[in-house]
């Protein structure tokens, strides 16, 4: 990966005028239409400072950002389209709060809402054709060196299940790497063997065109050293997570793979694939994020005023 000096120079200087367009072509492909009943015309006003859509047939309001990703945003639109730029290379939040200046939690809040997008679009585009599958496990061997044994006691290695589309030529047109869910983590279906495999059936069922099977399907052995593109890329995944991040738990694991193979598919046009998808997708807050607090139980404080001693004279 090139050094963040490198990637400094590299950044776009966006302007805000240009993102503001690019976010409404995203947002409204086919030329704006109201929220509230769809008429095609509106005025540009301006209130408290930001700027709206009036619709010109019902007077209903709206901002460029809401319904997309960046609904509710402080951070300027050129900063975030700067970090859908450097998703293109994948970077942690702590080299992107650097990069276009903001606070680590704003960077970590930008990087998985655009994953969140990501993940949108992935759920619209189906595996189909030759398939090849592949389960796997995603471990947790970083740990090893920077936390206590206790800590490594309560990880457990994640099963995933890669998945691969194959074109007539045998090269890669579409791949998914999904963790797998609920008892079924635990199916040796997930380690590649031969019989009943719940897991990767559970996985085609899901995330194969039709829920089936329609070409030449490969159920592929685990393991460090195979040669087929789903072992391929699956080494990648894990080389890129170790590197960039130290390795990930398993609560945002599925985010970064979702991440990963979109970058990997896109390409080129993966910047143009994320600015769509951002301006057609509905945000996620920090909450739903992080999910409620847990392991904590607040605690009442009552402050009571000491009896005065009684002092008897006699």
């Amino acid at each position: 990966m090139p050094s963040r000096f490198s990637i400094q120079d590299y950044i776009p200087a966006y302007s805000e005028e240009g993102c503001a367009g690019a976010l409404f072509a995203a947002k409204w492909p086919d030329g704006f239409r109201c929220p509230r009943c769809a008429h095609p015309h509106y005025y540009k006003v301006s209130s408290r400072g930001r700027h709206l859509f009036e619709c010109s047939s019902c007077a209903h309001q709206t901002s460029l950002t809401a319904g997309t990703v960046l609904e509710g945003t402080r951070t300027p639109l050129a900063k975030w389209f700067q970090a859908m730029f450097l998703m293109q290379i994948g970077i942690s939040a702590k080299l992107l709060a650097e990069l276009i200046q903001v606070t680590y939690k704003t960077a970590w809040l930008i990087n998985h809402k655009l994953r969140h997008a990501v993940g949108e679009w992935d759920r619209g585009r189906p595996l189909t054709g030759d398939l090849q599958l592949l389960g796997e496990y995603y471990g947790y061997e970083y740990h090893r060196y920077f936390s206590s044994m206790l800590v490594q006691g309560e990880l457990r290695p994640q099963p995933v299940v890669v998945g691969v589309s194959l074109d007539g030529a045998g090269d890669v047109s579409h791949v998914k790497m999904k963790a797998v869910d609920g008892p079924e983590g635990d199916h040796p279906a997930v380690r590649g063997g031969t019989g009943g495999e719940e897991s990767v059936k559970h996985f085609v069922h899901k995330h194969v065109a039709g829920g089936e099977v329609s070409g030449h399907a490969e159920l592929l052995q685990p393991g460090h050293h195979g040669q087929s593109r789903a072992h391929q890329a699956w080494r990648e995944a894990m080389r890129w997570l170790a590197r960039t991040f130290g390795g990930i738990g398993p609560k945002h694991l599925q985010a970064y793979l979702n991440e990963f193979c979109f970058r990997r598919i896109c390409r080129s046009e993966a910047l143009t694939e994320l600015i769509a998808s951002c301006g057609s997708t509905k945000t996620i807050t920090y909450r739903e994020l992080v999910g409620a607090r847990s392991g904590v139980r607040p605690i009442k404080w009552v402050f009571r005023r000491p009896a005065r001693s009684q002092q008897h004279i006699g």
